[in-house]
């Protein structure tokens, strides 16, 4: 991770161009010729830092308690090709370029973060057994996504998304130190049950999405709305699933992206170009028939604490984004519905992402 991460940074004053407008680089829903000279290309690619907590607006303690991920993801590497870039990351985007079609954008992403999750009552150290067990996800993961663009027969743009996400569970997942360490920072109690967490785990789980896209005219320039459809799967040891479900955002100057997501896999995305300002609302849906979840199942060799869980639930969200060239920031409310017998109120969590384009 280090090695790719410094290559994009020696990339970043060396790289001074994207793809041009008509190029497959910087296809999306608006031909360029309408595209304002304002709107400036992406060279690099895009940072983002997400935080998810059910004291956002929900002012829980309990069940998906904590979310932290930081996603870095490349512009199209066929912008990366030409001599002025550094070997290594010349090399990587020959090579997977291919892998794809010519008319076909393609990126890498890279993923650290962590989800914790507790019972609701978290003033005992006694082991809860009808209640949501403990549990601490710490992983990494590294993406590949292909953009498909809108073909002559009137087929909506698309987007591919193979992940790979390996990590740990238990211990080793530092749940206990971030949570009590932020508890100690805003002076409030210590959730005391953490040593009645899942034991340790190594996790390693592959994940398939694909999106699609239909924009109203303009979307892209003016007022404008569209719509994002998704399904996939994921399979591991830690979460196996199929889900599905979709986006419809209303704004001005919509970004050129795949959507605002919550923490999960694939939920990342970039456009090839930003506008100086643009303003939406969104509302969100993602359902999940679910074969295994390491947080409810508890580990998969050995005993230890678990719950029976629901095989199906989906978060339903809304909320607001705004940006400008280089800055997008994006708050979300998320209900998600009951994962587990017993459990006796839907969770609420907030969530908070902030990207840097460049």
């Amino acid at each position: 991770m280090r090695t790719w991460f410094a290559c994009l940074l020696l990339l970043a004053p060396l790289t001074s161009r994207a793809a041009a407008p008509d190029s497959p680089a910087g296809t999306d829903s608006v031909p360029a010729a309408t595209i304002p000279v304002e709107h400036t290309p992406l060279r690099f690619g895009s940072v983002s830092v997400y935080t998810e907590n059910d004291k956002y607006l929900g002012g829980t303690d309990e069940h998906y308690t904590n979310g932290l991920k930081l996603s870095l993801l490349s512009t199209d590497l066929r912008s990366f090709t030409d001599e002025s870039v550094p070997d290594p990351v010349r090399g990587l985007s020959r090579l997977l370029g291919g892998l794809v079609q010519p008319e076909q954008s393609y990126k890498v992403g890279l993923t650290l973060g962590q989800n914790l999750y507790t019972p609701s009552n978290t003033a005992t150290s006694a082991a809860l057994p009808d209640d949501r067990p403990y549990a601490a996800w710490l992983y990494g993961g590294i993406a590949f996504h292909i953009y498909h663009p809108t073909a002559a027969s009137g087929v909506a743009e698309r987007l591919d998304v193979f992940e790979i996400n390996g990590g740990v569970v238990g211990p080793a997942a530092l749940g206990r130190e971030t949570q009590n360490g932020f508890h100690d920072i805003i002076h409030v109690a210590h959730a005391e049950g953490w040593d009645n967490q899942i034991g340790h785990e190594p996790g390693l789980n592959f994940v398939y999405e694909r999106k699609y896209r239909f924009a109203t005219a303009g979307a892209r320039t003016g007022w404008g709305a569209d719509v994002i459809p998704h399904a996939g799967l994921s399979a591991g040891n830690v979460f196996t699933y199929a889900n599905a479900g979709g986006e419809a955002r209303f704004g001005w100057c919509l970004p050129s992206d795949f959507g605002s997501n919550l923490i999960r896999p694939s939920g990342d995305s970039n456009g090839p170009r930003r506008a100086p300002f643009n303003f939406l609302l969104f509302a969100a849906t993602d359902g999940r028939a679910v074969a295994r979840d390491i947080t409810l199942d508890g580990n998969t060799f050995g005993d230890s604490a678990s719950v029976d869980k629901k095989n199906f639930v989906a978060d339903f969200y809304a909320g607001a984004s705004c940006g400008t060239t280089h800055w997008q920031l994006t708050y979300a409310q998320a209900y998600r519905t009951r994962e587990f017998d017993g459990q006796d109120h839907l969770s609420v969590f907030g969530s908070l992402s902030l990207t840097f384009f460049y």
